[in-house]
């Protein structure tokens, strides 16, 4: 198992999608390493390559290169802090008090693996009827916002290249010495924290009510008052109960529903300051910043309401969302080397995705919830693979 894990989590590094677009203006806090370009692209190759070993060779459908097992979408609300001090009032954040409808979705990020395989799970967030200019060069008048988590606080490398190398272990393993060798002491460090991530994850076994997620990386928060980088979080509410997983390929989800039949879930969105002199860096996504240092601030509430949400129609729909880090406002731009080769790799990957499952490259971003509230048939049959083309 380790080893499929070591691999596949390869494919964490494009936990979203974007559409590449004319680079943006590097800020005071990123520095662009060399060919970063051409490293991201190469990169794009290894992922394309990875989901045709994967799916389409085999004659199935090609699932995102990241996170490709859809746990679930649900239906949310995304409400300001009423009493949000002056100074975070930007972006999403910009009115105290401003209720937004949402999506999240939670998913794994080996796969399509069942949820009793040990692994690091995911959390997206796409917030509806969010005015302003989008970054994306495609989609620059869409309504919508999305913010990434993971389950774990930092990436499984400092940057984009040095995880190619990661990557490159699932289609060629004889590189593993040479890689290795490279730096023992760094590669040690990123394979046993890319094996933290999925088999060691410490969140296994837990609800998905229960974790904390993480941005892992940086973004921009900006504003009249305030101009930083920032990390994010998502944690819940309160204390949650928990309670034993059934232990099926479908733990995850199923305990996930047995919670919304009962009543609703809630979540805090908080938001952590970066910090001169601090040891935080921007370009490093192995660099923790420690809560200690810079604790994280709540500047939302996510409600999340009792409803069904395990039906074919709705994970069926669910897959074919796209969530990425550049489908933001610029205020909330994301940062450093990581999310920059993000940007690229996606217009690589997920076109070929789209064709392969003979799915229109360019599908609309959705407007409002008023598609995913069309979905009223209750049918389930432990979805998983969804034909090619997808319905919706």
């Amino acid at each position: 198992m380790k080893k499929r894990s070591l691999a596949t989590s390869g494919l964490l590094l494009v936990s979203a999608f974007s559409r590449a677009q004319a680079a943006e203006p590097l800020t005071v806090w990123e520095k662009a390493p060399a060919n970063e370009e051409a490293d991201a692209r190469k990169l794009g190759d290894e992922l394309i390559n990875l989901v045709k070993k994967e799916y389409t060779t085999q004659g199935k459908r090609a699932f995102r290169d990241a996170h490709p097992r859809g746990i679930g979408c649900v239906e949310a609300n995304f409400t300001v802090d009423p009493n949000l001090p002056a100074k975070y009032r930007t972006g999403v954040f910009a009115s105290p008090g401003k209720s937004y409808d949402a999506l999240l979705r939670f998913s794994s990020s080996l796969g399509p693996a069942g949820d009793q395989v040990k692994d690091a799970r995911g959390l997206a967030i796409k917030i509806f009827g969010v005015p302003g200019q989008k970054l994306l060069a495609d989609q620059p008048d869409a309504v919508t916002h999305d913010f990434l988590h993971i389950d774990a606080p930092t990436f499984p490398a400092r940057d984009a290249n040095e995880f190619a190398g990661i990557v490159a272990l699932k289609s060629n393993p004889a590189s593993a010495v040479k890689f290795v060798l490279s730096n023992p002491v760094l590669r040690a460090k990123e394979i046993k924290a890319v094996l933290d991530l999925s088999s060691g994850n410490p969140n296994n076994g837990k609800s998905l009510a229960e974790r904390t997620y993480f941005s892992q990386v940086a973004y921009l928060f900006k504003g009249s008052q305030v101009n930083s980088p920032i990390k994010f979080s998502t944690r819940p509410c309160g204390p949650v109960e928990s309670r034993s997983l059934d232990g099926s390929d479908g733990e995850l989800r199923n305990d996930l529903q047995d919670r919304l039949n009962e009543g609703e879930l809630c979540f805090n969105f908080a938001v952590q300051f970066y910090k001169d002199g601090a040891g935080f860096t921007v370009e490093d996504g192995m660099n923790e910043w420690k809560e200690d240092k810079s604790p994280f601030i709540t500047v939302a509430k996510i409600r999340i309401p009792k409803q069904k949400f395990l039906t074919d129609d709705k994970l069926r729909y669910c897959d074919a969302l796209s969530f990425q880090p550049w489908h933001a406002l610029p205020e909330h731009r994301p940062l450093g080397n990581i999310n920059r080769s993000r940007k690229i790799i996606y217009d690589m990957v997920s076109d070929y995705r789209h064709k392969t499952n003979q799915e229109n490259a360019s599908r609309p971003e959705p407007k409002d919830l008023s598609e995913w509230r069309a979905l009223t048939s209750e049918t389930y049959s432990n979805w998983n693979n969804v034909t090619v083309p997808a319905g919706r």
